[in-house]
């Protein structure tokens, strides 16, 4: 049986957050390019492993952590992320599954705009096969990150 999802410790959330997304086929390439301290990324969650197509785009969830952006990256890290959800409600979120059983509030959101994102995400994720990521980058520069999770929801 699962927990109910807990807040993310305070100490550790970042700046800012946005829904994203990558190209499948420039997924793999994108990363591997890139030096980011952190990074799981296992191969038999690349794209092209899973059939997904290389047109489809692969949504993702980025947290501009600012100062905090490496602690929040080990903290992640050592929660063990296996996949991500926006979760419809009063208000909205999103909610990290890590682990067997925990589950984590990254962000909670009741803004259409951010409805409508979620929506977009949790589509993507179906024509991805559940692929989905999660990266974090201490800001919006795009210049450099400090941790990198390519995550796929169960039950696909």
């Amino acid at each position: 049986m699962r927990n109910p999802p807990q807040p993310l410790p305070d100490n550790l959330w970042g700046e800012q957050w946005r829904f994203a997304s990558l190209r499948s086929s420039d997924l793999v390439e994108t990363i591997s390019n890139r030096t980011i301290p952190i990074v799981e990324m296992p191969e038999a969650l690349h794209p092209l492993n899973l059939g997904v197509a290389s047109t489809a785009q692969i949504p993702g969830v980025v947290i501009d952590g600012g100062r905090r952006s490496m602690q929040l990256a080990r903290w992640i890290q050592a929660s063990d992320p296996r996949s991500m959800n926006a979760i419809a409600g009063t208000p909205d979120g999103l909610i990290l599954y890590a682990g067997e059983v925990d589950r984590w509030i990254l962000a909670t959101f009741d803004d259409p705009e951010m409805r409508s994102a979620a929506q977009l995400f949790e589509q993507r994720k179906k024509e991805s096969k559940q692929l989905h990521f999660l990266l974090v980058e201490p800001d919006d520069s795009g210049m450099t990150y400090t941790g990198f999770w390519l995550l796929r929801s169960q039950g696909v």
